[in-house]
């Protein structure tokens, strides 16, 4: 008697399915790294703007009402937070504006500094 071979065992498609499964989760938590990846780089870049922004509105501040400022929000981006360090009773004075973000990891920041002379 010949056997004939004329299919898949049961072992050999469980085996395939653990490969394509474990191929599967791979290629989701790629994508999910790739999300945050990219909501991390949009943050960043926001609380740039929002800095400079910050920072522009300081240029048009009289020079001796510059103060300390504790951290707010934007109105336009309430996820994110302002604080304006100035170091007081210097000629120029160094503003530090920093913008703070909850992510998922905890908090993040970006801070941007200039000078502010009284000419």
């Amino acid at each position: 008697m010949k056997k004939k071979d004329a299919g898949f065992t049961l072992l050999e498609v469980l085996i395939a399915i653990i490969v394509l499964t474990v191929g599967a989760i791979a290629v989701i938590g790629a994508f999910s790294e790739g999300l945050f990846a990219s909501r991390t780089s949009e943050n960043m870049e926001s609380a740039l703007h929002i800095a400079q922004a910050k920072l522009e509105e300081i240029k048009d501040t009289a020079f001796d009402s510059l103060a300390d400022s504790g951290p707010t929000a934007d109105p336009d981006f309430p996820e994110f937070d302002v604080t304006v360090d100035v170091s007081e009773g210097d000629n120029p004075m160094e503003v530090d504006v920093t913008v703070s973000w909850n992510t998922k990891g905890g908090e993040a920041s970006a801070t941007l500094t200039t000078l502010v002379a009284d000419y």
